[in-house]
C-alpha cells in the first residue's frame, strides 16, 4: 500500500507532513478560524519544511531527517519558528 512512498523524494513527504501536521493543529487549537489563515499557515509550513530539506542536505546528514524536521515544523508551527528566529538572531546581534 505505501510501496511508491519511498520512492517520494523526502523533502516531498517533509512539506506534505508539515502541511497536514499544522492543519491540524491549526484546526485543534483553534487558533485560526479562516479557513484562508489555515491555509497560509500550512503554506508556510510546508514552505519551511522544503528550506529546512535543503539545510540538511547542505549539512551532509542523512536525508530521512527533512521527514522528522517536516514533521517537527508542522508541529510547531511558523509563529512559534519565527518567534526562535527572532530571538536567536537579537542574541547574535548583540554579541
Amino acid at each position: 500500500m505505501f510501496d511508491h512512498l519511498k520512492e517520494t523524494p523526502p523533502t516531498v513527504i517533509s512539506a506534505a507532513l508539515a502541511v497536514v501536521i499544522s492543519i491540524l493543529r491549526v484546526i485543534y487549537d483553534k487558533e485560526e478560524t479562516s479557513f484562508v489563515r489555515i491555509l497560509l499557515e500550512s503554506a508556510l509550513c510546508g514552505a519551511l519544511a522544503v528550506v529546512a530539506g535543503s539545510g540538511v542536505t547542505a549539512l551532509g546528514l542523512d536525508q530521512d531527517w527533512t521527514i522528522f524536521i517536516g514533521g517537527s515544523i508542522g508541529f510547531i508551527g511558523s509563529q512559534s519558528i519565527r518567534a526562535y528566529a527572532d530571538l536567536f538572531l537579537k542574541k547574535k546581534a548583540n554579541e
